[in-house]
């Protein structure tokens, strides 16, 4: 029986390939970014306050708001393009606010940001493209502007600028419980550190990965490209069961 659902799934995926969809299993499932901000939640991880950094249009924030619905959000996005789709999710969300800026080591400071084409793409100190001055804040800073409260959980969607954005974070991680983060397999940028030397550096922060969602192989040769991994404190009760079952 089994061998003939697998026939039936991979013709079906032939016809649906060039539509660009596909049949998954479950378990496949259990990678989307959805299931892992749910487990979260399952985990019994309490989460306050969640700062977006890389906040885009609000769109990851959405989702997470059906995990934590409780939860004051912020989103940290340079890019001016967005203000207005993040100016209708505050009219829709009382406890949704923005910060039209890149996060970065010192407050106060302007950095170089890189407009892709479409603007998804764009970065801190990139190739390409053109580039715009934008003003810099550290967490620490839009923290204490807003308010918050930890327990925190900050995501990263910062294409390889994450360094100097935990370093401008140092009060607000001593209250952060989950930090997502957008990691490469690649030497993305001069600075930026591949995903397992992330790994070790959050180590020495003390936060250890636990979880993962939306592996992405990459168009010139579908190697492994990247992928957010999840973080919680080393002394979180998770890390109590050594054992697969």
């Amino acid at each position: 029986m089994n061998s003939i659902i697998l026939r039936t799934v991979n013709m079906v995926n032939r016809i649906l390939k060039p539509v660009g969809a596909k049949i998954i299993s479950r378990q496949a499932d259990d990678f989307n970014i959805n299931s892992a901000i749910e487990r979260i939640h399952d985990h019994g991880i309490r989460i306050d306050s969640v700062v977006d950094i890389g906040g885009s249009n609000g769109t990851w924030s959405l989702k997470a708001m059906k995990v934590f619905p409780a939860a004051s959000f912020v989103a940290i996005e340079p890019l001016v393009e967005r203000k207005e789709e993040l100016l209708r999710l505050v009219r829709r969300f009382p406890k949704f606010s923005f910060e039209l800026c890149a996060a970065g080591e010192t407050d106060g400071d302007t950095a170089t940001l890189t407009i892709a084409q479409d603007l998804d793409g764009s970065t801190i100190n990139g190739h390409g493209g053109e580039t715009r001055r934008v003003p810099v804040r550290t967490i620490d800073a839009i923290v204490a502007k807003h308010n918050l409260s930890g327990s925190f959980l900050l995501k990263f969607d910062t294409h390889g600028y994450e360094l100097p954005i935990l370093k401008g974070a140092k009060q607000t991680l001593e209250k952060t419980s989950v930090i997502i983060m957008e990691v490469y397999n690649f030497q993305i940028s001069q600075n930026a550190l591949r995903f397992h030397k992330m790994c070790a550096h959050m180590e020495n922060l003390g936060f250890r990965c636990y979880d993962m969602a939306d592996p992405m192989l990459r168009d010139h040769d579908k190697a492994l490209w990247q992928m957010d991994l999840f973080f919680c404190r080393k002394d979180e009760k998770i890390f109590d069961h050594p054992h697969y079952k």
